[in-house]
């Protein structure tokens, strides 16, 4: 079974609270009233001058620094990203992940699933690696225009970065399982301007998650009660709230409150929220968690994971 060896995150040092946005992004009083009284919104790292590739290498290096042992069996990088490209097209490898292909490294990018490609990559990965081998899947996005930081109605994206290494070997997580789900109604999106090809996806998006949700919780042979937290994707605290309901499980196992620090950081949100409740001990072993997120298109991915051992002194 896949086990993720260790993660880290990184974020841009500059941070900008809620009220500072409304004329970036349009806002008129009304919604950001929304945004801050009922999606529990507060502040978000953003930082236009910081390249992508810096902010992912920070999270990156991080990693790699503390695991020279698996930086020495890392045989597979894959970097995961919501927009369908991050650079322009005049290099064989993205910067991101030039220095590894450098190394003779296996390198890729994958991007298809959008916001739930790197918890659908561990299932990918899961199936790739060797027993001895190691992969890394590195998850970073910029929010660089108003047209990709704000979701209309429903949330406002903040940047990050995620490193998580991953392989057979024992670590602080280990993957049980993976469930993925596509509502292949909202695939189109040809890029033509005044396209509205989500038209109709708020109208589903519940019904489609609590299904996801439910249909992993049969497969894993599970029920909600078992489950010790479900780490979703940060989009806003009442659809949350909502789909808890619909699914019929205990809100409190949703961990929430990243939402108002970070925002929406496109595909690293569930692993932001791991990191947060493994540093704050919330987690103990043998907990299991369940890492969910839907990528706009739509793509929903579980992982099912168990914790194991105790909780790495920081340095």
């Amino acid at each position: 079974m896949l086990n993720v060896l260790d993660l880290a995150l990184a974020f841009p040092e500059r941070c900008e609270r809620l009220a500072s946005l409304s004329d970036e992004l349009s806002l008129s009083r009304n919604q950001m009233r929304m945004f801050d009284r009922f999606f529990g919104l507060d502040r978000f790292h953003c930082d236009h001058d910081l390249p992508l590739a810096t902010l992912v290498g920070q999270a990156c290096g991080a990693v790699l620094a503390r695991n020279p042992e698996h930086d020495a069996r890392l045989s597979h990088v894959a970097y995961c990203h919501t927009l369908l490209s991050t650079c322009v097209f005049d290099a064989e490898h993205p910067p991101i992940l030039a220095p590894f292909a450098a190394r003779g490294l296996e390198v890729f990018s994958a991007t298809m699933n959008h916001c739930a490609t790197g918890v659908s990559m561990l299932g990918v990965l899961d199936r790739v690696l060797g027993d001895d081998e190691v992969g890394l899947i590195l998850i970073g996005d910029k929010a660089f225009h108003p047209a990709i930081r704000l979701i209309e109605n429903t949330t406002v994206m903040g940047e990050a970065a995620a490193a998580v290494l991953v392989g057979h070997r024992p670590g602080r997580f280990q993957m049980l399982g993976t469930h993925t789900s596509h509502e292949s109604r909202f695939w189109l999106n040809s890029g033509r301007r005044g396209e509205r090809y989500l038209d109709g996806f708020d109208e589903v998006y519940l019904e489609f998650a609590c299904d996801v949700l439910c249909g992993a919780m049969d497969r894993f042979g599970l029920g909600f009660d078992q489950i010790r937290y479900v780490l979703p994707h940060n989009v806003n605290v009442p659809s949350w709230y909502q789909i808890a309901r619909r699914a019929g499980f205990d809100p409190g196992k949703l961990q929430l409150s990243t939402i108002g620090q970070y925002g929406h950081c496109f595909g690293a949100d569930p692993f932001i929220n791991l990191v947060h409740a493994d540093d704050r001990g919330e987690l103990d072993p043998s907990d299991l968690v369940l890492l969910f997120s839907i990528g706009l298109g739509a793509t929903a991915s579980c992982a099912l994971m168990r914790v194991c051992g105790k909780r790495p002194a920081k340095p």
